[in-house]
């Protein structure tokens, strides 16, 4: 089993949360408790890099899903970055791939986009699906 690491990096009106191992039972509350934190605290983008995950079952995409509505409900942006091909094929699978605006590990160098999480992506953010 690969223990959660999580690292957080916070910007003028932004903060990264990379996320490494396993998004599952065990460790779902541990990522749902530091990315509410960092939504509570940032007052801006909250982006999650998943370029470290190595697995992800239910549990970790139920986590995913609370998180997005945590974040919806505080009027704060999400965009989930690097996702490895094993999250982003559960979230083709069920269907949530459009539900999430999926960003490159690149793209969370710069300034975040500034959109409401239902708008469509900005023409100069891909989502990763597409590409």
């Amino acid at each position: 089993m690969n223990a959660l690491q999580l690292t957080s990096e916070h910007a003028s009106g932004f903060v990264v949360i990379t996320v490494a191992g396993e998004l599952d039972l065990a460790t779902r509350p541990e990522l749902s408790d530091r990315v509410q934190e960092a939504i509570d605290a940032c007052h801006g983008t909250v982006i999650i890099d998943l370029s470290g995950v190595t697995f992800i079952d239910a549990c970790g995409l139920s986590s995913l899903i609370g998180i997005k509505r945590y974040a919806r409900e505080h009027d704060t942006p999400l965009l989930l970055a690097g996702a490895p091909p094993v999250v982003l094929k559960l979230l083709k699978l069920t269907h949530l791939d459009a539900s999430f605006t999926v960003i490159s590990r690149s793209e969370t160098m710069g300034p975040p986009p500034s959109r409401p999480q239902h708008a469509p992506p900005a023409q100069a953010i891909t989502p990763l699906a597409d590409r």
